[in-house]
């Protein structure tokens, strides 16, 4: 995968590329920049929306790319959940880069395919509930549960379909950092909030789940 990956990163303009899954993070970087890893994980949870959200709607997204004040950025899908992300000077030529990422992706895909056939990775987004428990996180109580479903009902009013995708990474995000209880639904209820984007939005979400913050 790192050769694929460098045949990308010698094209004029490019900082590095890696594989970003939206389950299990970067998966393989070549990067030659001190890009901050939080930094390439929102980016990377982004563009893996992106491309869902097309799928959702019966679009196929073959590439995206943003203009920053820093950086440009293209990604390109390579199966449920995972995408290959490039960073890229401002003004680098982006078509440049996804139409020689293209020709690459097939190869890429190949790739994954053996870890995810040992069920480490390009697992699907579907299956986001816990093998210790019966729910999206396994541990937690039928208390718990009712809470889980008081935040996913209240985020769908705000955001609308969206809010499974965007449960499906805080919970992700929740597990990892602590174990999943009871004494930490407020943790992630604020981590939740924090996914609205829009000081409207973001109040309206707040004020259906006052009750548990």
């Amino acid at each position: 995968m790192r050769k694929l990956l460098d045949e990308i990163s010698v094209i004029p303009g490019v900082s590095g590329s890696c594989i970003f899954d939206k389950t299990d993070g970067t998966l393989c970087s070549d990067f030659d920049t001190d890009l901050p890893r939080d930094l390439t994980r929102n980016v990377g949870i982004h563009f893996v929306r992106l491309m869902q959200m097309g799928t959702m709607n019966k679009l196929n997204i073959k590439s995206a790319h943003f203009r920053f004040d820093r950086y440009s950025v293209v990604g390109m899908p390579l199966h449920t959940g995972a995408i290959l992300l490039t960073i890229c000077d401002s003004q680098a030529n982006c078509s440049l880069v996804a139409t020689t990422a293209a020709m690459l992706v097939e190869d890429m895909r190949d790739e994954l395919e053996k870890p995810a056939a040992s069920g480490q990775a390009g697992a699907p987004q579907e299956a986001v509930r816990d093998s210790e428990g019966t729910g999206p996180a396994g541990g937690v109580d039928k208390v718990g549960q009712r809470h889980f479903e008081e935040i996913e009902n209240a985020l769908t009013a705000t955001i609308g379909p969206v809010a499974g995708m965007i449960m499906s990474d805080c919970i992700n995000r929740w597990k990892q950092s602590g174990p999943p209880s009871l004494s930490r639904l407020l943790e992630l209820t604020i981590m939740h909030v924090g996914e609205v984007s829009g000081a409207g939005l973001a109040k309206e979400f707040k004020d259906r789940v006052k009750h548990l913050l």
